[in-house]
């Protein structure tokens, strides 16, 4: 299925409404999609389930889009929901993912 973006902060600063517009589909083979309207900006991602993290890259994404390309902490999870933090701590930010 399909996942939102609900929230997201950068150094304290909301910028939620941003993702509003994008659906994003993630695939076993290790891409994901973009998607708002008919736009489909391609990525990739990868996870380590013993560190607990997910790292994203959209290589030819816009300014929203780029703001995913980190490797994430996942601090909360479960079938519908993914909250997480930059593993780099030079970063603050907040992603919270739901399923469509």
């Amino acid at each position: 299925g399909r996942w939102v973006v609900q929230q997201f902060t950068e150094s304290t600063v909301d910028v939620s409404t941003e993702f509003q517009a994008y659906e994003f589909q993630f695939y076993e083979n290790g891409t994901v999609q973009g998607i708002t309207g008919s736009v489909i900006t391609n990525g990739t991602w990868t996870a380590n389930p013993d560190d607990r993290t997910i790292s994203s890259v959209f290589p030819t994404g816009n300014d929203t889009l780029k703001r995913l390309n980190d490797t994430w902490k996942i601090f909360n999870n479960s079938f519908t929901l993914v909250e997480a933090n930059p593993s780099n701590t030079t970063r603050t930010a907040y992603l919270k993912l739901v399923k469509k």
